[in-house]
């Protein structure tokens, strides 16, 4: 008998490069459908996914299989354990010292196995897989005993295959024991079968004892686990930093496919949602509309989760038939193996609810899965509950500091646009009784009348914003005629362009009769605003288009120069007061920085939109949209 090679333990192969001729009986030989692939692991045992750790539980099962191989008249002995990444892991090897480095951690998918056993001799616990049923054909080859069949009847076959699956109370397959390289050459007996069969007992309660005690552990670890998830999203801040942090948290704890978290406000109003794979197309809209939103209260009502699957509810189906009907078909076309939902609140407040997603291919829920996701849902209301409480004083704390530094710059501004017009009084007045001649006098009194004009602009606009930002002294309002605005206000604005300016205006009247509700002067106020900053900011000659167009219910008002144009950066910041443009050449205009923001004020309290299209150096479209009345 020679020494053998690792052998496919429950159908453990090695596929085989193209071109390689499976060698003579005796050496490595086609197994006929046993598995497709075989892995072999070659972390140390310690590693091999945590089901066994060195210590009792291990050494019980390596003393069955070494009794095996003194007892029962074998040189080899191994011992697998079912994982539930659906395959057999080999944990134990007794026998041959040169194979058992080659055969421990080789894995075997269980569904394989299960197919070969299909084929087998029913020898009680023994399964018992003869070479004669092997497909010589096949291009898979396994590793199995160099040795040579004896001149017998009833003779031990290289590619023989002797396996007792070992099975829980369930039926589910958690182990199994193969022997291997019987030393009389011969095939087993009915009596030296009894013999194995006493040994595959022991071994299956040994495997199963050994499986309970790491269900054990793996409750620990859970709990521990899931309690440092909550740990880690309670130490941020941020909103979406801790929607990462739970969602990168709970996929590794509950092994889940998909993760999807909807957090709303209580009403149904949806504020974030949070995916944990971009790539998985899944109709969002689906879990964020009004019947899911309703089921998140229902089950935060109940303080209860929900397990979904393709064959309906497990538990808390939705209220609704019809909903649950449309959950159930959802889960089918989407082929979601499992769906568990949680909802998420604290106290008395609902916040949301998360969807943890499994795949077909993965393990049902156990019973301490679904405490421990009911528990992390309530966990996290906590964090959410915190977080929205800090940003709620952030958030006013912020609002003080930004009405501190509004009042700064207020004053600031003021005190410059002022303090130019007032210099120039100062000087103009004391300059005035040195007048030397009746044009110089007029000179001095023509400055006069300017800075009179512009620091009367100044405090004009000061009190127009005051005016349009108080929301508790809205003014009256009534219907205004479009046309006989844009009329009058282009009357005006020609009258008062100087002829050597050159701008050009062209005023598109609407071709119907539109009216807006707004209080009297506004309108007039929004298009002088838009029209002399569009002029303001053009070369001299430039034209400046005044455009209408009307939808149902909505009036648009727009106003397009080609002038300097607005960089990115300054939109943003528009409408903000006293916003003066970055842009050196726009800066050389004499202004206060209000001109837009009275506008976007007038437009957004009566329900309006205003916006603006620009490119730097090629000129800018304001838009404004009002409701019709």
């Amino acid at each position: 008998m020679t020494s053998p090679a690792p052998k496919p333990a429950g159908g453990h192969r090695l596929t085989v490069p193209p071109g390689f001729a499976p060698p003579p009986l005796g050496g490595n030989r086609a197994r006929s459908d046993l598995t497709t692939t075989m892995t072999t692991i070659t972390t140390d045992l310690a590693e091999i996914g945590g089901l066994l750790t060195p210590g009792e539980d291990l050494s019980d099962l390596q003393l069955i299989a070494d009794s095996l191989t003194a007892l029962a008249g074998f040189e080899m002995a191994t011992i697998s354990v079912a994982r539930a990444d659906g395959h057999l892991h080999m944990v134990v090897v007794s026998g041959q010292e040169s194979a058992r480095a080659d055969l421990l951690g080789i894995v075997t998918p269980i569904e394989q196995l299960e197919a070969e056993l299909a084929r087998a001799d029913d020898w009680g616990i023994f399964k018992f897989v003869p070479a004669e049923r092997l497909d010589p054909s096949a291009d898979v080859y396994g590793w199995i005993p160099t040795m040579k069949p004896i001149d017998a009847a009833g003779a031990w076959n290289p590619l023989d295959l002797l396996v007792a699956p070992l099975r829980d109370d369930a039926g589910r397959l958690r182990g199994t024991l193969i022997v291997d390289i019987p030393t009389d050459g011969l095939r087993p007996n009915p009596e030296k079968r009894a013999v194995l069969s006493r040994h595959a007992v022991q071994a299956q309660r040994a495997i199963l004892l050994a499986l309970e005690r790491e269900e054990l552990s793996e409750q620990v670890r859970l709990a521990e686990a899931a309690r440092d998830v909550i740990r880690r999203a309670g130490r941020e801040l941020d909103p979406d930093e801790i929607l990462n942090s739970l969602s990168t948290g709970l996929v590794d704890v509950l092994d889940l496919t998909d993760f999807w978290l909807h957090m709303s406000k209580p009403g149904g109003r949806g504020i974030r949602t949070k995916v944990y794979r971009e790539d998985f197309k899944l109709p969002i809209g689906d879990l964020t509309s009004p019947y899911m939103v309703e089921y998140g209260q229902y089950l935060w009502d109940q303080r209860s989760i929900t397990v979904q699957t393709p064959d309906g509810a497990e538990r808390l189906p939705h209220p609704d038939p019809e909903a649950q009907r449309l959950i159930t078909e959802w889960i089918r076309h989407y082929k979601v193996g499992s769906i568990v939902g949680v909802p998420i609140g604290s106290g008395q407040t609902w916040y949301g609810a998360m969807l943890l997603g499994r795949g077909p291919d993965k393990p049902h829920w156990s019973e301490l899965e679904l405490i421990t996701a009911a528990d992390l849902g309530r966990d996290f209301g906590r964090v959410v509950h915190n977080s929205r409480a800090y940003l709620r004083q952030k958030a006013a704390v912020d609002s003080l500091r930004e009405l501190e530094a509004h009042k700064s710059r207020l004053i600031a501004t003021v005190a410059h646009e002022l303090k130019n017009p007032l210099s120039a009084f100062r000087w103009n007045i004391e300059s005035l009784p040195y007048a030397e001649s009746e044009e110089e006098y007029a000179e001095v009194l023509t400055a006069l009348t300017r800075n009179r004009d512009r620091t009367e602009k100044i405090v004009a606009d000061l009190a127009m914003l005051s005016k349009v930002s108080d929301p508790d002294h809205l003014p009256a309002t009534v219907p205004i005629q479009v046309v006989g605005v844009l009329e009058e206000v282009y009357s005006q604005l020609s009258a008062e362009m100087p002829t050597s300016d050159a701008h050009e205006l062209v005023f598109e009247m609407p071709s119907e009769d539109v009216y807006v509700t707004l209080a009297p002067g506004d309108l007039d106020r929004v298009v002088i605003n838009l029209v002399t900053n569009a002029i303001k900011y053009s070369p001299e000659g430039g034209q400046v288009i005044v455009s209408t167009r009307t939808s149902p219910g909505w009036f648009e008002l727009r106003v397009t120069d080609h002038g300097l144009g607005i960089s990115p950066e300054d939109q943003d910041r528009l409408f903000t007061e006293f916003f003066r443009s970055t842009n050196p050449t726009a800066l050389k205009q004499p202004g206060t920085g209000l001109g837009l923001t009275i506008v976007s004020r007038i437009v957004s309290r009566r329900g309006g939109l205003i916006s603006v299209d620009s490119t730097p150096g090629a000129g800018s479209t304001f838009r404004v949209t009002l409701p019709i009345v």
